[in-house]
C-alpha cells in the first residue's frame, strides 16, 4: 500500500510539472544518457556522446547546417556558397583531384554569449588547435586535407586538397571563443614545442585532455565563465540530474514574432534508465523526448500510447542511425588472438548466432530495418545487394569448427592456441540501463550458449565507454571482445569509419573512429577513389563494392537501422527532426525556433512530413 501511496503522490507532482511548459514558457526535455563534458571540448577529445551534441545544439551554433530536407542553409553566415554566387571555386590539381575553396562570412550581428564579436580570429583558433601535432581528432582524414585564409575579421576561405565530394555538404569549419581558451592554448603550446607526436603521444594526450578538460566540467561550466554562441547559455548543471539553459540575450536570429514569443527556459532531465525515463513521461514532467531518450518498443508501449493521448504527439523518425557491435580486431591484444576475433570466420559465426530479423520482428514489429552494411537505406550510396547472414546455428558451429574448437565438459568451447587451453568466454560491451540492449545481450547470449560461447556482460554508463579513454583504446585491450552501440551517419558520407588509417593506436595518438580496428588494402583503394570521384554514379559503384568487402569479411556486426521516437507535448512546435536535420538527425537543429502555441510561436515545420506511418 506505500508504494501505491507513493507512485499516486508522484503522479501529481509530476503532472503539476507538466503545467509549467506553456504557462512560464520554458522546456523539460527528458534523455537517457547525460553528457561526460560541454562546451569546452569542442573537438570531441574527451567524449563524442550524441547527447553532448544535443546539447551543445542549443549552445553553439555553425556557420552552415542542414534543414530537415538535407539542404544547406546559413545560420551565422551571411549565405550558403555556391558556385552561382561566386563563394565556391575548383581547380584540377591532377590526377582526378581537385582543390576547392569555399568562402565564407560571418554575419556582422554574430556575438559571443558576453558581448564580444565572433570573428575569424575565432576560426582560425579552431584551426590551430585542430591541426596541432598529434591531436587526437576523430576526423583525422578532414584535418589533413584542410586549409584555412583569413582575409579579414569576417571573411575567411576554406581550403580542402583534395576536395572530396561531399566537402560542400553542411558546415565546413568550426570556431571557438579565443578570448576564453585562448591563454591556456598558448600554455599548451609551450608545453608541447619540444614533444615528438610518435615518441611522446601518450604525453601529448594528456595535456591535450587536460586543456579540453578544464573548460568543460560542471565545476567550471557553473562559474559563468565560458561563453555561447547559440540562441541559449548554459545557467546551471547538476551532475546526475539536470542541465539548464536560459535565452541568450545577443543571438542574432528572432524568430516570427519575436524571441519572447519562444521557449526562454529548457531543462535536460537525465534518466539513465529508460524504464524510469518512460514512467516520467507517462507522470507528465516532461515536454519532450531527446533524441537519445527511450527505445521504439517502449514507445510504442500501450500503456505510454494511452496516456499520452490527448497530450503528447508520439512519431518515428527514420534517420541513419547505425545499431551495431563493433568486435575487436586488433592483433596485438592476446584475447583477440585467443578467441581468433581478427578472423573473417569467427566474425561470420558470430552473426549468423545472432537472431537479428527475429529481434526486430518482436521488439519492434519489424518496423525497423535489419542492417547489412553500415550505409543507411535512406542514403543514395546504400547498397542492397551485398552478401546477407541469416540466423543459422548451424553454420556458425561449423565456421567454428574449422577453426579448431570443440565443446568442453561445460558446453563451452575450447581449443589450444600457443599451447594453453583456451575457452570461448567474450566480453560484451553497451550502455548501462538501455533497456533494449540489454535485453538483446540477454536475447542474443542465449543462442551463443547453444553454440558454445559463454558471454561476459560488462556495460557501463554512456559518459564511461564513450570516453575517450574507453572506447578509442581497444588495441590497449580496454575492451576486448564487442562492443554495442549506434554510429549517426550523415550525408558526408566518405567511408572513414571502416579505413585502415583510421584505427585510433597509441602511434597516432587515438585519432579516428574505426575502433575495432578492421583493415583491408582493397576497400582503403577503393575509398581512395570514391571520396575524390564526383561522378555521382562512379562513386557509387565504388561504394557498392567497399560495401562487398565488408560484408563479406563481416568489418562489424551489423544489427538495424533505428527508426527514433520523438514524443513532444501538443503545442509545442519545432521541436522536428529528419533523417539528415542539422546532419545527424537531432530534433533541435533549429533550436531559436522551438516554442509554444500557446505563447504565439509559429509553427514552421511539419514533422508528419518526416516520420512513419504506424498504424
Amino acid at each position: 500500500m506505500r508504494k501505491v501511496g507513493k507512485l499516486a503522490v508522484l503522479g501529481l507532482t509530476a503532472l503539476g510539472l507538466a503545467l509549467a511548459g506553456p504557462q512560464d514558457n520554458s522546456l523539460v526535455i527528458g534523455a537517457s544518457q547525460e553528457p561526460r563534458v560541454l562546451a569546452g571540448d569542442f573537438l570531441s577529445v574527451i567524449s563524442n556522446q550524441s547527447i553532448k551534441a544535443e546539447i551543445e545544439n542549443y549552445l553553439f551554433v555553425p556557420f552552415i547546417t542542414l534543414n530537415l530536407d538535407g539542404q544547406n542553409t546559413a545560420v551565422l553566415a551571411t549565405e550558403v556558397p555556391t558556385t552561382q554566387n561566386g563563394r565556391v571555386r575548383f581547380a584540377d590539381i591532377g590526377q582526378g583531384r581537385r582543390r576547392l575553396e569555399i568562402d565564407i562570412t560571418i554575419r556582422p550581428d554574430a556575438r559571443w554569449s558576453d558581448g564580444r564579436p565572433i570573428t575569424t580570429e575565432d576560426v582560425q583558433f579552431y584551426f590551430e588547435v585542430g591541426k596541432a601535432k598529434g591531436m587526437p581528432v576523430l576526423d583525422p582524414d578532414y584535418w589533413e586535407r584542410v586549409n584555412l585564409r583569413v582575409r579579414d575579421a569576417r571573411n575567411f576561405t576554406v581550403i580542402f586538397e583534395p576536395a572530396y565530394a561531399t566537402d560542400l555538404i553542411g558546415n565546413p569549419i568550426g570556431y571557438a571563443p579565443k578570448h576564453i581558451m585562448g591563454a591556456a592554448w598558448e600554455q599548451v603550446k609551450r608545453q608541447t614545442a619540444g614533444l615528438d607526436p610518435t615518441r611522446d603521444a601518450a604525453r601529448l594526450a594528456e595535456i591535450y585532455r587536460k586543456f579540453f578538460t578544464d573548460f568543460s566540467t560542471p565545476a567550471y561550466l557553473n562559474q559563468g565563465k565560458m561563453v555561447y554562441s547559440g540562441p541559449f547559455v548554459l545557467r546551471r548543471w547538476v551532475p546526475g540530474s539536470t542541465v539548464e539553459m536560459v535565452r541568450n540575450p545577443q543571438f542574432p536570429i528572432t524568430p516570427p514574432g519575436g524571441a519572447d514569443k519562444y521557449v526562454q527556459r529548457v531543462v535536460y532531465r537525465f534518466i539513465q534508465n529508460t524504464s524510469s525515463l518512460q514512467v516520467a513521461i507517462m507522470g507528465g514532467s516532461i515536454d519532450a523526448l531527446s533524441r537519445v531518450g527511450l527505445t521504439f518498443d517502449q514507445a510504442r508501449a500501450p500503456q505510454l500510447v494511452q496516456r499520452a493521448r490527448g497530450n503528447f504527439d508520439i512519431w518515428f523518425v527514420p534517420g541513419a542511425i547505425w545499431e551495431h557491435i563493433d568486435v575487436n580486431q586488433f592483433a596485438n591484444v592476446p584475447r583477440v588472438r585467443e578467441l581468433g576475433l581478427n578472423d573473417k570466420r569467427t566474425r561470420q559465426a558470430l552473426l549468423h548466432a545472432i537472431n537479428r530479423e527475429g529481434f526486430v520482428r518482436t521488439v519492434f514489429q519489424g518496423l525497423q530495418p535489419v542492417s547489412h552494411t553500415w550505409i543507411a537505406p535512406v542514403n543514395p550510396l546504400h547498397n542492397p545487394n551485398v552478401r546477407k547472414y541469416e540466423f543459422d546455428l548451424k553454420k556458425a558451429e561449423a565456421l567454428l569448427a574449422e577453426m579448431g574448437w570443440r565443446k568442453g565438459p561445460d558446453g563451452i568451447l575450447q581449443r589450444t592456441v600457443d599451447g594453453r587451453t583456451v575457452r570461448f568466454e567474450i566480453e560484451w560491451v553497451t550502455t548501462a540501463g538501455n533497456v533494449v540492449r540489454e535485453r538483446f545481450q540477454q536475447f542474443v547470449a542465449e543462442d551463443f550458449r547453444k553454440i558454445g560461447i559463454a558471454v561476459r556482460i560488462n556495460n557501463a554508463p554512456s559518459a564511461v565507454v564513450f570516453a575517450d579513454d574507453f572506447i578509442q583504446r581497444a588495441s590497449e585491450g580496454r575492451w576486448t571482445g564487442m562492443f554495442m552501440f549506434a554510429w549517426i551517419s550523415n550525408l558526408k558520407e566518405n567511408g572513414d569509419l571502416f579505413s585502415c588509417r583510421f584505427r585510433p593506436t597509441r602511434e597516432n595518438n587515438y585519432q579516428g573512429q574505426n575502433v575495432g580496428g578492421w583493415c583491408n588494402e582493397e576497400y582503403d583503394r577503393l575509398r581512395d577513389q570514391a571520396v575524390v570521384e564526383f561522378d555521382f554514379a562512379k562513386r557509387k559503384a565504388l561504394f557498392d563494392r567497399m560495401q562487398e568487402i565488408w560484408a563479406e569479411e563481416v568489418a562489424a556486426l551489423p544489427l538495424y537501422f533505428r527508426a527514433d521516437p520523438l514524443i513532444v507535448r501538443k503545442g509545442l512546435v519545432n521541436y522536428v527532426s529528419a533523417a539528415y536535420s542539422g546532419g545527424f538527425n537531432y530534433p533541435n537543429w533549429e533550436p531559436w525556433t522551438i516554442g509554444w502555441t500557446q505563447r504565439g510561436a509559429e509553427k514552421r515545420w511539419d514533422q508528419a512530413k518526416y516520420a512513419l506511418t504506424i498504424r
